[in-house]
């Protein structure tokens, strides 16, 4: 198709022109979190797009809620993390949960670097004489890619006093005090020599944003926004209410990019022959006195049928959704965001545009990762089975997310074959399946 053709012609956007952010950037292979709402123990490695697939209420969502608030912990000031610890709508409160700490590790790489980072900390108590509150643990190990063995630079464990290597043939004997609310990368970012100061700020500093596609797209496009004026473009990441902002900021500031979209967006949405961005004035003609700003961003449509063109918000919902889909994907890109959650990124999108939405995002998104919750059958279809979680059900109601194990693909083809049903609906059925034993569900996934 044409917009991947336009895709490889603009490739160099992904690499070049680095004049929005000068910043180490970080990788991510495979984030673990536990102990909050029901995730008591969920690794997924990350690929370029992961999917997280199940029926409604086996974890999903909570597992990008998880990833969420372990970066604002990470970012937050210490009396800040203190008030975290009491969030009562992310604590657990299944059974088997009662006393599990929140715990959240990341492993990942920059350039020939890689890296294990965690931490946990103890949620706030209602009883007995201990309270709560505090990290009481803390890691990152480092190796160079040619190296098997990983190497500690920060250790903590359960105590106010933590230790850490400074330089690379070190020892961990330098101690550093910490309290309860304190990471021990609070204290290296103080440390002008350390020889990896560059990677805790972008640890700490790690760029995630979560899309939640199910909101009515009817007022994320146009909203009254402050008269930009010379120079007061930006292409900042949009918030709700921006993309018609944005989308005119792209076109003044990096044009490559503004057709981009836009060629890619016409290709995808065959209903939809042109687009432009305008800038809409709705102040007063007569003097008054006092000047409110009336300005807002639209985007107006032409589409195959019509004879003039439209607003934005006079299209179908998922042209709508899709515009809004792509137009995030490539802010994520030029805004340096490390990973990008979309939220039943399929909602609305009628099945046969999927597989091509899907590999657009990729593109789009750059060196950006991408994780997208699902509960369609119809996803399954188009992704590899490596980039596919799928959530198990558990006899204790805690989230459980596998992949179907490589030797067990052909198998399930061919039973979901036999039964006439794609292989989504079967992976689907065994879900739902309340009878589904350990025994039969370990022999299909790890």
């Amino acid at each position: 198709m044409r917009f991947l053709l336009e895709i490889a012609k603009n490739k160099l956007f992904l690499r070049s022109k680095r004049k929005y952010f000068d910043i180490m950037k970080i990788s991510i292979k495979k984030i673990k979190v536990g102990g909050i709402t029901n995730i008591k123990d969920v690794e997924i490695p990350m690929e370029k797009l992961t999917a997280l697939v199940a029926p409604n209420n086996y974890g999903k969502s909570n597992f990008l809620v998880a990833i969420e608030f372990a970066v604002q912990f990470m970012a937050a000031q210490s009396d800040t993390r203190l008030k975290m610890m009491s969030t009562r709508n992310v604590i657990p409160i299944n059974k088997s949960m009662e006393d599990a700490p929140f715990s959240f590790e990341m492993e990942g790489c920059t350039g020939d670097t890689e890296f294990v980072y965690g931490f946990s900390f103890e949620w706030a108590r209602t009883n007995g004489k201990d309270q709560g509150s505090r990290v009481v643990s803390e890691t990152l190990k480092l190796k160079q890619a040619t190296e098997l063995k990983y190497k500690a630079y920060i250790k903590r464990e359960a105590t106010e006093l933590a230790y850490i290597i400074a330089t690379p043939k070190g020892r961990c004997n330098k101690a550093v005090l910490v309290d309860r609310g304190t990471l021990v990368m609070d204290k290296l970012l103080n440390m002008d020599g350390l020889f990896y100061l560059d990677l805790v700020k972008a640890i700490r500093s790690m760029n995630v944003k979560r899309v939640n596609t199910l909101d009515n797209p009817d007022g994320i496009f146009s909203s009254p926004y402050p008269a930009s004026g010379s120079g007061g473009y930006s292409v900042s990441f949009p918030k709700p209410g921006e993309i018609g902002f944005f989308i005119n900021s792209l076109r003044q500031l990096d044009v490559d990019k503004y057709e981009l979209l836009k060629n890619t967006i016409v290709d995808l949405l065959p209903n939809i022959e042109d687009f432009e961005p305008v800038q809409v004035d709705l102040s007063p003609k007569t003097d008054v006195p006092f000047q409110l700003s009336n300005t807002y961003f639209d985007i107006r449509v032409k589409e195959r049928y019509n004879n003039q063109y439209t607003s934005i918000n006079n299209v179908s919902t998922g042209s709508k959704k899709i515009l809004f889909v792509l137009t995030m994907s490539l802010a994520a890109s030029l805004n340096h965001v490390d990973l990008l959650m979309f939220e039943e990124l399929e909602n609305s999108v009628h099945p046969r545009l999927l597989q091509n939405l899907l590999q657009v995002v990729t593109e789009l998104a750059g060196n950006t990762k991408v994780i997208t919750t699902s509960h369609s059958p119809y996803l399954v279809k188009y992704l590899s089975p490596s980039n596919i979680q799928l959530g198990l059900p558990t006899h204790s109601g805690v989230a459980e997310f596998k992949s179907i194990k490589p030797s067990k693909v052909n198998k399930v083809l061919r039973q979901a074959s036999a039964e006439e049903v794609s292989i989504g609906e079967y992976l689907f059925d065994m879900m739902l399946d309340a009878e589904a034993d350990d025994e039969m569900l370990n022999e299909y996934f790890a």
